[in-house]
C-alpha cells in the first residue's frame, strides 16, 4: 500500500515517526499520525490537508496543540524500528478506501486525515470528533477543494479490435493502442471500440489463482496503463493467468440514531467485489515460453 502514497503522505509518516521518537514512544499511533498531517500541510500538494481543515473551521495549530495535550512522554528511548499500532494500520486502510471513493489513484495527506476521522475509537479519531470533524465532512471538503474531475469519473476509452471480432466473446482480442493491435494482426483491418466506465470504476490488475481467487497487483484509471502493468506482471508470474478487471464500487450506508433520536448516517463502507468485465492476458505458460513471444492482446469475456 505504501507504494501508492504521494510524497506529502510519505512526509506525514516521516514526521509521525520523528514525533513518536521525540515522545520516547515505542510505536507510531494515530496521534503521531495526526500530528504529522497537520505539521506537513504547509506547501505544495500537502496544502490540500490544510485547506480541508480550514474549510471545516479548524486551524492546524489548534489540532497540533490538542495532540500535544493528549499524549504523554514515555520513559525509555524509542527502538530502532517503530511499528504501526493496529489503529494506525486501520487508518491507512481507511485512507486507501477514501482515496478510491474520491477517484484518486494515490493516497495523499488529505486521505490520511479522512482515515483518521473515520477511526473514531482511536486517540486521533476521538480528538477530531471533539472538534466536530468526521470522515464524511473531510471527504466532502476534499471534493469541494478538487476542481479537476476525478481520474475515475465517468469516461470512455477507445480500445482496438480486429474488424469482425467481438470483445464480449471468448477469442475476441482487445488492445490498448492501434500499433499493438496491428502488430498482433498484420494485414487485418483494425477498428476502435468504445469501452465505457461509469463514475468510480477502475481497472484492477492481478492474478487469477486456483479456486476462483483473485490477488490484486494494482489499480489503474486507464486501460493502456492497466494493459502495460498486466504485461509486466505476466513476465514475473509463475504461469498464473493475469487478468484486468473493471471493478465497480458498491457503497453501503450505515444508519443509526443520534443523541436526539434522529436518523443519521453513521458512516459508509465501499467494496469492490462486483466486477463488470474481466480482460484476460495470456500467461507465460500459455504462450509456450517463447523467447520472442508474438504480441498478444487480452480477451474480454
Amino acid at each position: 500500500m505504501l507504494e501508492n502514497f504521494t510524497d506529502d503522505a510519505r512526509e506525514v509518516l516521516r514526521l509521525a515517526s520523528l514525533f513518536a521518537r521525540h515522545c520516547r514512544h515505542d510505536h507510531i499511533g494515530t496521534g503521531h499520525l495526526l500530528f504529522g498531517v497537520t505539521s506537513s500541510a504547509g506547501q505544495g500538494q500537502a496544502a490540500k490537508a490544510l485547506d480541508v481543515l480550514t474549510a471545516l473551521g479548524t486551524a492546524p495549530q489548534l489540532v497540533r496543540d490538542f495532540v500535544l495535550g493528549r499524549l504523554t512522554d514515555g520513559n525509555e528511548p524509542s527502538p530502532r524500528h517503530l511499528p504501526f499500532t493496529q489503529n494506525t494500520k486501520q487508518v491507512l486502510e481507511y485512507a486507501l478506501r477514501s482515496a478510491i471513493m474520491l477517484g484518486s489513484n494515490h493516497i495523499g495527506a488529505e486521505h490520511l486525515l479522512a482515515g483518521l476521522a473515520r477511526n473514531s475509537s482511536s486517540t486521533a479519531g476521538q480528538l477530531l470528533a471533539d472538534l466536530g470533524i468526521t470522515d464524511l465532512k473531510v471527504e466532502a471538503a476534499i471534493r469541494d477543494s478538487t476542481p479537476a474531475p476525478s481520474p475515475t469519473a465517468a469516461r470512455t476509452f477507445g480500445v482496438y479490435v480486429p474488424v469482425g471480432k467481438s470483445i464480449f466473446k471468448n477469442g475476441g482480442k482487445v488492445y490498448p493502442d492501434l500499433a499493438t493491435a496491428e502488430a498482433a494482426h498484420p494485414g487485418q483491418e483494425i477498428a476502435p471500440f468504445p469501452l465505457q466506465l461509469t463514475d468510480g470504476e477502475f481497472f484492477d490488475v492481478g492474478a487469477a489463482l486456483p479456486e476462483n481467487r483473485f490477488k490484486s497487483w494494482g489499480s489503474f484509471a486507464s486501460y493502456p496503463d492497466a494493459f502495460t502493468a498486466a504485461e509486466q506482471f505476466r513476465k514475473n508470474s509463475s504461469g498464473y493467468e493475469i487478468v484486468i478487471r473493471i471493478a465497480t464500487p458498491v457503497t453501503t450506508e450505515h444508519r443509526g440514531k443520534d443523541a436526539d433520536g434522529r436518523d443519521v448516517i453513521l458512516g459508509r463502507t465501499v467494496s469492490y467485489d462486483r466486477v463488470r468485465v474481466t480482460s484476460r492476458v495470456l500467461s507465460s505458460r500459455q504462450r509456450g515460453e517463447s523467447s520472442t513471444p508474438t504480441p498478444e492482446g487480452a480477451s474480454l469475456v
